[in-house]
């Protein structure tokens, strides 16, 4: 607003200009000239210019005046309604689009789940789904598990597949073990069985039989496997004692002996370096 020039913000003519700011009923805003009568007022409207607002145009009479920008009930109603209904809109809006997110993924996931049993009907194995009918009618008695340490698993052992606590010597049964079983959309069942029963730890895959005698079978057929690529060389962390402590693994002589000169020369390498050390001290002492 332009304030007589030369005015300060503590003058009278500051104080006068401010307090003489009013507003119509129909929302303009004024500057108090002086009054016409009792009921009657002569005002000038202000207009922005430039950015500042400026007193222009011809005086008028008003017989209503108020502080601030007069709203009827009406436009006050109207605004509020328009408020409320910006405000449910977008909360409306927001559901949907959660929805439609839902019902995407939804669909997603349903046509993944019939995609996969359509393989899996068409392409699983009648042995793998024999397997799986053992094991739901309590016909799997053993279960070989492969890995570092391999073993033959029964039910009906005092230690497998149950979890143990046997901290100084308190002997403690904590939980079974379970099996879990994986898949994937082609069809493919495999089994696997964790260090503890909460399913954490190292998860080695097992094989399932109905007797020891099955599972030992299954087992020569691994460990065969495995010698093979040791006696080409394309397996070095073959542990022959573990495999041997499997009762009925046949180990072959050529694996034997193998291993046997492989023991010799890491015995020897170690007995060297040992010497070399020592021999290292003895002259740092000298």
């Amino acid at each position: 607003m332009r304030f007589p020039r030369g005015a300060s913000a503590e003058s009278n003519e500051w104080r006068n200009a401010v307090d003489n700011i009013k507003y119509t009923s129909d929302g303009k805003k004024v500057l108090v000239v002086g009054k016409l009568n009792a009921e009657q007022t002569i005002v000038q409207e202000i207009f922005v210019s430039a950015g500042q607002e400026i007193p222009s145009g011809e005086n008028f009479v008003v017989k209503s005046l108020h502080d601030a920008p007069a709203e009827s009930w009406k436009d006050k109603n109207l605004r509020e309604l328009e408020a409320r209904y910006e405000t449910d809109r977008k909360k409306l809006q927001s559901r949907i689009d959660e929805q439609s997110k839902r019902l995407y993924v939804a669909q997603q996931k349903a046509k993944f789940q019939a995609d996969a049993l359509l393989e899996f009907a068409t392409k699983s194995s009648t042995d793998q789904l024999e397997t799986l009918r053992k094991f739901m009618a309590g016909e799997i008695t053993h279960i070989f598990v492969d890995g570092y340490r391999p073993e033959i698993v029964s039910w009906h052992d005092d230690n497998e597949p149950y979890q143990t606590d046997n901290w100084h010597g308190n002997f403690k049964v904590e939980g079974i073990k379970l099996v879990s079983l994986y898949g994937s959309s082609e069809g493919d069942l495999s089994y696997k069985i964790n260090t503890y029963k909460d399913g954490s730890g190292c998860g080695h895959t097992c094989i399932p039989a109905s007797s020891y005698e099955e599972a030992l079978e299954i087992a020569q057929a691994f460990f065969d496997k495995r010698c093979d690529s040791y006696l080409k060389d394309d397996y070095s962390h073959l542990c022959i004692e573990s495999w041997q402590k499997l009762k009925g693994i046949v180990v072959s002589p050529a694996v034997i002996e193998k291993y046997e000169l492989e023991k010799t020369k890491a015995t020897r390498k170690r007995i060297a370096d040992l010497k070399a050390e020592l021999a290292k001290l003895e002259a740092g002492d000298a």
